[in-house]
């Protein structure tokens, strides 16, 4: 018996957080009160998550998002960030249980047995484009943009069936 199971989130909230020129990550995570990570790492605050997704760049996640939560993350970062709501922009999953690497492992072309948790990795799976964030074993979120979800979820369900 296969032990993966697959949420798709509602609720939730992303936002590309954008440094300023000259920004480094200890300024945002003043702002934040918060410790900020450098390079593809997820950095834990109280209600806030931000994911590293590119050099000095970080997706902001908050598993549940009031509807001005991005705008209220904008006034906090006003003078070291550009911050830009990307919610509606993707769907995020949630896959955990024992098989879940295993099932991940099909698609990606990353040796996940190599990363610690809290690792950010932004890639393909079957041509798709996401972001996965490792949050603990067994445990990963997976964004990618809307437009790509029936393909991704028939990806994900066809995988299952094969294990």
């Amino acid at each position: 018996m296969v032990d993966i199971s697959v949420q798709q989130l509602t609720g939730f909230g992303l936002a590309n957080v954008l440094p300023r020129r000259g920004v480094m990550p200890d300024a945002i995570g003043a702002a934040l009160g918060m410790t900020v990570g450098e390079g593809p790492v997820t950095s834990v605050g109280e209600t806030l998550a931000l994911w590293g997704n590119a050099p000095g760049q970080w997706l902001a996640y908050t598993g549940i998002a009031s509807t001005d939560w991005a705008d209220d993350l904008a006034h906090k970062l006003a003078a070291t960030a550009a911050v830009v709501d990307q919610s509606s922009a993707y769907v995020l999953f949630n896959l955990t249980g024992t098989d879940a690497q295993r099932l991940l492992q099909k698609g990606l072309p990353v040796d996940l047995a190599t990363l610690e948790p809290g690792a950010v990795v932004v890639s393909t799976i079957a041509h798709l484009g996401v972001i996965v964030q490792f949050g603990a074993p067994g445990d990963y979120f997976l964004a990618t943009f809307r437009s790509f979800t029936g393909a991704l979820r028939h990806w994900i369900d066809a995988s299952i069936a094969a294990l």
